[in-house]
């Protein structure tokens, strides 16, 4: 299972998922904001699935 940031380039006006922390634009290397951070919450019940 991957977690992954969507996140939106305003300059270039594109858009992006990445795994990394403080993703960048794989169009111009710039900066980007991320729009959606996914967070998974454990719970006992959820380990014991595995």
């Amino acid at each position: 299972m991957a977690v992954v940031a969507h996140w939106y380039c305003g300059h270039c006006d594109v858009e992006g998922r990445d795994p990394a922390t403080e993703p960048s634009c794989w169009n111009c290397g710039g900066a980007v904001i991320v729009t959606a951070r996914p967070s998974l919450e454990w719970t006992d019940s959820a380990r014991a699935a595995d």
